[in-house]
């Protein structure tokens, strides 16, 4: 297979980042998949206070601000906090808020009890016991948190090729794991589910400006453009159409926050 070095090279030497790229070409495999934003706001009630974990640039409050009574987006990047902060006043959106916090290293900056839902899409939190507690400390007894994360099979053939093998050796799924860390903080497990689908890019170069920001957002090194695993990953995933193929997998989980003691002892 043969490259155009020079797309190559115009893709490669672009600024990239998880919003700022250039967006890339690609469709779904057309299957069941809803979208996670898509769970996420058929949970807004009118009476709700909701808080957002890694909000990025906050167009999932922004385009359902209609939707509940107020909510407070938190990330830790203060590009994405200004990203989201420049649309808010472009929507003139009043009962949405923005704050540049770490949540797992500054949560405690926040009021015990205040909010009705919490929820976090790539979620800082779900990954143990830790952000977990940290997020039921601010959460209503009876509220609703939900989680998204990545999962062990998301963009496994990229892995395959350029590294970082682990989550494929691992011996617990990414739902499993976010369902114990749940569990085991107090928090009665309403909803659980693996979605994955087949994104097809209608050749390398899109798949490639679209993996630029996901390593350029993950900190990682771009290969060159003489790269040799450019080549092996397109001999491995395109389609007999030409097109290119990977796989996209999250897990959801979702639950209430239990009193302390669930179940107390009956009184004979």
């Amino acid at each position: 297979m043969e490259f155009d070095r020079d797309r190559l090279k115009s893709i490669l030497n672009q600024d990239h980042s998880y919003y700022g790229s250039k967006p890339a070409k690609y469709r779904t495999d057309g299957h069941i998949a809803p979208r996670t934003t898509e769970v996420v706001v058929s949970q807004f009630r009118p009476e709700m206070r909701v808080l957002d974990i890694g909000c990025g640039n906050g167009a999932t409050l922004l385009l359902n601000a209609d939707r509940f009574g107020s909510a407070l987006g938190v990330d830790s990047d203060h590009t994405h906090i200004e990203l989201a902060e420049k649309e808010r006043e472009t929507r003139q959106v009043r009962n949405v808020e923005f704050r540049l916090l770490d949540f797992l290293a500054e949560g405690n900056a926040l009021e015990p009890e205040s909010f009705d839902f919490i929820y976090s899409e790539r979620s800082p939190i779900g990954y143990d016991s830790f952000g977990v507690q940290a997020a039921l400390r601010v959460l209503k007894p009876g509220g609703l948190i939900f989680c998204e994360l990545i999962g062990e099979l998301h963009h496994q053939e990229v892995r395959e090729v350029f590294g970082d093998r682990t989550r494929l050796s691992q011996t617990i799924t990414v739902q499993d794991q976010m369902r114990v860390s749940m569990e085991r903080s107090g928090v009665g497990i309403r909803f659980a589910a693996d979605v994955v689908e087949k994104r097809i890019y209608p050749d390398v170069y899109e798949w490639l400006q679209f993996q630029c920001s996901i390593w350029a957002w993950a900190g990682g090194t771009l290969p060159s453009c003489d790269d040799p695993r450019l080549k092996l990953f397109a001999e491995r995933n395109t389609t007999s159409s030409g097109e290119i193929e990977t796989t996209h997998h999250v897990a959801w989980v979702g639950g209430v926050k239990l009193p302390e003691n669930p179940y107390p002892e009956r009184v004979s």
